[in-house]
């Protein structure tokens, strides 16, 4: 199992990397939004190295599972809603920002615990993959098109590891575990992130 617990850490180091190319904009409210959903990514993966690397695989299993849903959800929409403020160059007030920021996690917090919202949950990395398109296409026809693009590959990259290679994380791809290949591409994903941030907020 440990070799498990190592490609959720590549998830983990990802995220911290990601984060850490963040810091010289860490004061920016919508920077704040992304740090923290690279945040719950990371700490969701966390979870899983400790899992396996502990061997309480079944013990924790509903632990990790529960905090990668929260972390998909909540994780990926803080990302495309700040981006999206930041293309259309929205003045939001500081304070409107902070309750953003912290009122995505607490509404899929609440949804995932209030009985019938399982589709809603399932729903929201969808919507934050097309609000993130969205936004990357728009930054691409303003005239940023290193950022736009660098955004657009993050998006299509979280989208693969999600839907293609993540629907089948039991079987395997060449002699690998495709769960291997998932937490590979989502720890990339992160670095990706974390450096077409810094593109977009370095203009």
């Amino acid at each position: 199992m440990i070799a498990f617990a190592i490609t959720d850490a590549l998830v983990t180091v990802g995220a911290i990397l990601g984060i850490y190319l963040l810091w010289p904009h860490r004061r920016d409210g919508k920077v704040r939004m992304i740090r923290f959903g690279l945040g719950f990514m990371g700490f969701a993966a966390l979870i899983g190295v400790i899992r396996f690397a502990s061997g309480q695989v079944d013990e924790m299993a509903v632990a990790h599972s529960q905090a990668s849903e929260f972390a998909g959800a909540a994780g990926l929409m803080l990302i495309a809603v700040a981006l999206l403020l930041k293309t259309n160059a929205a003045k939001v007030d500081v304070g409107v920002i902070r309750y953003v920021r912290y009122g995505i996690p607490a509404v899929v917090a609440f949804l995932m615990f209030f009985p019938g919202t399982g589709t809603i949950v399932g729903f929201l990395p969808m919507l934050a993959f097309i609000i993130g398109l969205i936004a990357s296409g728009l930054l691409v026809l303003h005239g940023q098109r290193s950022a736009g693009l660098a955004w657009l590959a993050g998006f299509f990259v979280i989208a693969f590891a999600s839907i293609v290679v993540g629907a089948s994380r039991t079987e395997s791809t060449l002699g690998i575990t495709d769960w291997h290949i998932y937490h590979a591409l989502v720890g990339v994903w992160a670095v990706m992130v974390g450096e077409a941030t810094k593109r977009l907020w370095d203009r």
